[in-house]
């Protein structure tokens, strides 16, 4: 069966030209049969908007579940008095950029409450999906010889009861969430959390965090956000927890200086900025005035490809850039800051207290930031 006998012929914007006239007579010619197959193939697109129109879409329940990995995303649809099915017609170049798949990370402790509010805002914001994130770390293998294997054990089972009771904790906040989630599990030693977290990011669109304080960088999470950053190809979606952003943004800041990373962050961050009710491009001039003056010209140029209205802004780099960008995202107001991660080695950057070592746990506004 072809697409165009699978819905009404009423439907079609070629209706007219498949009825009536010479196209509805009998005994056709040659050539207006070759003429109707033209049309035919023309309106090709015409049928397929028609079954996608007249298509049942199944509308399950929102539910949390999911455990290793093997949770299933439920199907969230809007009826016919809603502005969009997924799948019905051709979408935007807007619609095609949303966040689709927001990933939190959820340990049981108060920390989820900012992480968790921020995931909601975005998926209101997009119509998204959260995944919850639960890395349940269990006690490492003894290495002193002659430990005691038994205790060894209880600490084990200790440790995955404990995970039970958070577990059965986050469904219950995850099941409170108005729209699709799941939550998926894993039971694994401190020196996976990075790996493991970093795989599960490539499924997502963005993955939510907060600031780094200073239990990240020595507590069992040592390495989680930035093992992320660095090996997920996703960008962080760092929370600050001081208002919300589920009707969008009212100034975004965008940090350029015409690097791979920011290149690669000003691409990830187009959902945010299309939702921003101004934007700015920052470019910090390291430079004497009057040198590099069109620096930044082009990033606005392709955000106005994109529909985004960007002004453009050249702050002095006094006390360096990411000092440069603070003292501008509080003096625009800025309620987003879009930045590039990195562009030095690990080493130098928490040597030299860096622009993305400061900004990731200094950040006066959430923060985009991809690698």
């Amino acid at each position: 069966m072809s697409l165009m006998d699978m819905a009404p012929l009423s439907t079609w914007k070629c209706a007219p030209q498949l009825t009536g006239g010479p196209l509805g007579a009998p005994s056709l010619g040659v050539a207006v049969i070759r003429r109707r197959q033209r049309i035919m193939a023309q309106c090709n697109r015409c049928a397929l908007m028609a079954v996608n129109n007249f298509a049942i879409v199944e509308e399950k329940p929102a539910d949390v579940d999911g455990r290793q990995g093997q949770a299933a995303v439920p199907v969230h649809a809007e009826n016919d008095a809603g502005s969009h099915v997924p799948g019905a017609g051709s979408p935007t170049s807007r619609e095609a950029a949303m966040i689709k798949v927001a990933m939190v990370r959820l340990d049981g402790t108060v920390g989820d409450d900012v992480r968790l509010t921020a995931a909601e805002d975005m998926a209101k914001l997009f119509d998204a999906c959260i995944v919850g994130l639960f890395l349940n770390i269990l006690t490492p293998l003894p290495t002193v010889e002659g430990a005691d294997a038994e205790f060894w054990a209880r600490l084990m089972q200790q440790a995955r009861k404990a995970g039970d009771t958070t577990e059965a904790m986050l469904r219950h906040r995850l099941a409170e969430v108005n729209g699709p989630a799941e939550l998926r599990r894993f039971d694994l030693f401190a020196g996976d959390v990075a790996t493991v977290a970093t795989r599960e990011a490539r499924t997502a669109d963005a993955f939510v965090t907060l600031r780094l304080g200073a239990a990240d960088s020595s507590g069992p999470t040592e390495g989680l956000d930035e093992g992320v950053l660095f090996g997920s190809g996703r960008h962080l979606f760092v929370a600050t927890g001081q208002k919300p952003f589920h009707n969008g943004f009212d100034h975004a800041i965008v940090a350029w200086n015409g690097s791979r990373e920011a290149t690669r962050t000003m691409a990830e961050a187009l959902p945010y900025l299309h939702e921003s009710r101004a934007v700015t491009v920052i470019v910090v001039d390291r430079e004497p005035p009057g040198q590099n003056a069109t620096a930044g010209a082009d990033a606005v140029a392709y955000l106005k490809h994109h529909g985004i209205e960007a002004q453009l802004h050249r702050a002095a780099d006094l006390g360096g850039v990411s000092a440069a960008l603070i003292q501008e995202a509080g003096r625009l107001g800025a309620d987003l800051i879009v930045m590039g991660g990195y562009g030095h080695s690990r080493l130098r950057e928490w040597l030299l207290g860096g622009t993305t070592y400061r900004l990731l746990r200094d950040a006066p506004a959430p923060l985009v930031i991809a690698h």
